[in-house]
């Protein structure tokens, strides 16, 4: 299995999309992050113009990588890969916590309460911009730091083991690293990461085959993640990985 590193998280989408025309499917994402990432007001991508999705994403790619760059940031990103299908669920799991919380479920061959999204037009700048919004008319929505997310379903491990080892879709890992470690955060013992990193090994055991599995160093444009920690846990980010699928 692939292990891709990114410095920031957002820098997954093109390999979403890229997985996504390989495999033909929309994936599922179990997301190890001390952060939901699920803010809205995206930008939208190019129109359609009648081309089929595979034939479309092939052929703007390029743009594709442009976007992820200038376009999206680390909090928003996760809400186009929704509008354009290429994500049903994301399981997030904060190591800090005990539950997972699912926006969305798969259920075999389905996906179950996936948030809703609208493209709205809207004028920035005194120009009319294509926006990808969360649809309050079809998604339950509340406000978290003074942004619109979507209400996630709190589960058990067991519950999200058992969604997994019955979807038909593939899935993805996303590991940011501020999941073991964040700014801001009084320094922890050995003991506690050993904790945080013995939780995250419970997740990853429920999912037998990822896809490929991506760590986020989060160290720009915002540093999440203490430099002087961020190889350290990068490395056992990796270790654990390597551990659970080889």
């Amino acid at each position: 299995m692939e292990t891709v590193i990114v410095d920031c998280h957002k820098e997954v989408l093109p390999y979403w999309f890229k997985e996504y025309l390989r495999l033909e499917l929309p994936l599922v994402e179990v997301r190890i992050d001390q952060h939901h990432d699920m803010n809205h007001e995206s930008p939208a991508l190019p129109a359609r113009e009648g081309r089929q999705i595979p034939k479309y994403f092939s052929e703007i790619m390029p743009y594709i990588l442009e976007y992820t760059k200038r376009e999206i940031n680390e909090a928003n990103f996760t809400c186009p890969a929704f509008h354009y299908g290429i994500i049903g669920a994301v399981y997030h799991f904060n190591p800090r916590d005990e539950e997972i919380e699912a926006y969305g479920r798969v259920s075999g061959s389905e996906f179950i309460d996936s948030p809703k999204t609208k493209r709205e037009a809207v004028s920035i700048g005194g120009k009319i911009r294509n926006r990808i919004l969360w649809d309050k008319s079809l998604t339950k929505l509340r406000i978290r730091g003074g942004k619109s997310i979507p209400v996630s379903q709190k589960i058990t491990m067991e519950e999200f083991r058992k969604d997994i080892e019955e979807s038909s879709f593939p899935v993805v890992i996303g590991f940011d690293l501020d999941g073991i470690y964040g700014i801001g955060e009084r320094k922890p013992t050995e003991e506690v990461l050993e904790k945080r990193l013995g939780r995250v090994e419970r997740v990853l055991e429920c999912v037998s085959s990822p896809a490929f599995a991506c760590i986020a160093r989060s160290q720009t444009p915002r540093r999440y993640v203490p430099r002087e920690m961020v190889d350290g846990l990068q490395e056992a980010a990796t270790s654990l990985i390597q551990t659970i699928y080889t």
